[in-house]
């Protein structure tokens, strides 16, 4: 199964590049939209030596990655930029970007780490890693092993880890799914 798209935060992009596994998103997303903002300022300032491996997968041929800059596209820029600057009042500026691109361009799924920030995103499917290597599992684009490998990597880097077990954070994302009324957007 391969969703329309997504929009995404720098966060996730950044996890999965330090795992050495971007690929996943290819998995499952048809295109990513990363925002200029958060292209620009927050992979730029935050990724560190993974801006290379991220910046090969944006500029790869075929690649499903593509920055949209709504400065330079008027129309998605009158949808965004109110949706944007009232999002700012109570979330980061990376996740109203991406709030504001989602709504502007029609894409109901935001991918992002930051899932503090997810209860001011109620409108759309937010989804972290987790969730991805879950859907991933579930639909058998990898196998369990292989998700609990990309799990343990990424949560051994984590400035604050889970305890829980890949197996864990499957379950949770599946019942989270559920309570969210996604399973049937998600094909599931």
């Amino acid at each position: 199964m391969r969703y329309v798209g997504a929009v995404s935060d720098a966060d996730i992009l950044i996890n999965l590049a330090e795992a050495n596994r971007l690929d996943i998103l290819e998995l499952l997303f048809k295109k990513i939209i990363i925002p200029q903002f958060v292209y620009e300022i927050e992979i730029k300032k935050n990724a560190r030596i993974y801006y290379s491996t991220i910046n090969q997968a944006v500029y790869k041929d075929g690649s499903i990655f593509k920055i949209v800059d709504r400065k330079k596209d008027i129309s998605v820029n009158i949808l965004a930029r109110d949706i944007i600057e009232d999002k700012k009042k109570v979330i980061g500026p990376g996740e109203s970007e991406c709030s504001g691109y989602a709504q502007a361009l029609r894409i109901p799924i935001i991918i992002s780490d930051n899932y503090t920030e997810f209860k001011w995103l109620n409108e759309f499917i937010t989804l972290t890693h987790n969730n991805i290597l879950a859907l991933c599992v579930y639909f058998r684009e990898i196998t369990k092993s292989e998700a609990e490998d990309i799990f343990n990597k990424i949560n051994d880097k984590l400035d604050h880890p889970t305890e829980d077990t890949f197996e864990d954070q499957y379950n949770k994302a599946l019942i989270r799914f559920e309570r969210n009324g996604w399973k049937r957007y998600l094909g599931i």
